[in-house]
C-alpha cells in the first residue's frame, strides 16, 4: 500500500461529504468504489472515527436524514485542511515517483520555479508562532526597491496564489501587515511576543471576506458580474471566493455570479483579467470604478 492512499482516501471522504453539505453511507461508499477505493463499511467507519478524533474534524450522523454532515463551528477550517492535504500527498507521490525513476521530472512541468523561493523560511516562521515569539528580518520591497529591517509578531502564515506569507505585527504598529517568505532575509527569531494572536483576532477575520491580501478599509458588499457561461465553467472548478453563489441571468447565454466582499485590488485584478467574459453590475460605484480602470487601460493604447 501507497502511504499517501489513506490520507488520500480520507480527503476524498471529506472533499466528498463537503461539495454535497450531506451524504449517505451508501452514496459515500459508492464515490470511494468509482474512485478506486474499495472500501467495506466497517473500514468506511474506522475513517469516518479517525477524521473526527485525529484530523479535528467534526463529522456527525443526522438520525433524520440518515446521512453525514461536516459541523463546521466544531471542526477546524475544512478548506484549508483539504489544501493541506493535497501538499502531503502531491509531495509522497513525487517521492514515490523518484524512487522509482528519476524520469518523473521528465514528465512534469512547473509554471514558475520562483515560487518555491523562501520556503527555507517557514520553519522558523512556525516556531516562532507555536512558541509565541518575535521574527525579526530584512524585507525587499519590490515596489520601492528598499530593503527594510523588521521585528514582528508573526500571527499566521498565509497561501495565495501559490506564494507564501507571513501576516503578523510590526513592533510600534497596531496593525496588521503581510510579508512575501521569499522576499525575507537574516531571519531570526527574537524575544517573547507581549500579546496574544487573540488580540488581533477581528483583523485576521477581514482575510475572510476578502480576495488576496490587501484590505481597502471599505465595508463588505454584494458584488454581482454577469459572466459568459463557458467561462462560468472555470469559476465552478476554481472560485474567487468562498462566498461565490451562481444565478441564471435574463440573458441567454450569461449567468450571474455573486460574492459577498471588501472590493480590493486583488478583485480588481481578478475581473480584469477575466476581460470580455464578464462585466461588473452592482454595485454601481464599484462597476463605474472598474469602467474608469477599462478607459485608463485602453487608452494607453491610443497612438
Amino acid at each position: 500500500m501507497s502511504k499517501y492512499e489513506i490520507p488520500r482516501r480520507l480527503s476524498s471522504i471529506i472533499q466528498y461529504i463537503k461539495d454535497k453539505e450531506a451524504a449517505s453511507k451508501e452514496q459515500i461508499l459508492t464515490f470511494l468504489e468509482s474512485n478506486d477505493f474499495k472500501t467495506s463499511e466497517r473500514t468506511l467507519s474506522r475513517d469516518l472515527s479517525k477524521i473526527r478524533t485525529d484530523l479535528g474534524l467534526e463529522i456527525h450522523h443526522v438520525k433524520q436524514s440518515d446521512t453525514y454532515q461536516i459541523d463546521n463551528d466544531k471542526s477546524i477550517k475544512v478548506d484549508s485542511f483539504l489544501k493541506f492535504i493535497e501538499f502531503i500527498t502531491l509531495a509522497d507521490i513525487f517521492a514515490d515517483g523518484l524512487k522509482e525513476s528519476r524520469d518523473i521530472l521528465d514528465y512534469v512541468s512547473f509554471n514558475d520555479m520562483n515560487r518555491l523561493k523562501g520556503l527555507e523560511n517557514l520553519e522558523i516562521i512556525l516556531r516562532a508562532i507555536k512558541e509565541e515569539r518575535k521574527l525579526s528580518f530584512t524585507h525587499y520591497n519590490y515596489y520601492k526597491n528598499t530593503h527594510t529591517d523588521y521585528i514582528i509578531t508573526p500571527l499566521i502564515i498565509k497561501e495565495y496564489l501559490n506564494r507564501w506569507y507571513v501576516v503578523g505585527v510590526p513592533d510600534g504598529l497596531s496593525e496588521i501587515r503581510s510579508f512575501g517568505i521569499d522576499r525575507l532575509k537574516e531571519t531570526q527569531l527574537d524575544g517573547l511576543a507581549h500579546f496574544h494572536r487573540k488580540q488581533y483576532q477581528d483583523q485576521l477575520d477581514q482575510f475572510n471576506h476578502i480576495i488576496g491580501l490587501n484590505f481597502s478599509g471599505k465595508q463588505k458588499e454584494l458584488i454581482v458580474l454577469k459572466v459568459n457561461n463557458n467561462h462560468l465553467k472555470y469559476l465552478k472548478s476554481l472560485p474567487l471566493h468562498p462566498s461565490q453563489k451562481l444565478t441564471p441571468s435574463k440573458e441567454e447565454g450569461f449567468s450571474n455570479v455573486m460574492y459577498h466582499v471588501i472590493p480590493n485590488y486583488e478583485l480588481d485584478i481578478q475581473i480584469l483579467k477575466m476581460s470580455l467574459e464578464v462585466e461588473v453590475l452592482k454595485p454601481i460605484w464599484y462597476r463605474e470604478h472598474i469602467k474608469s480602470q477599462i478607459e485608463t487601460i485602453f487608452k494607453k493604447y491610443q497612438d
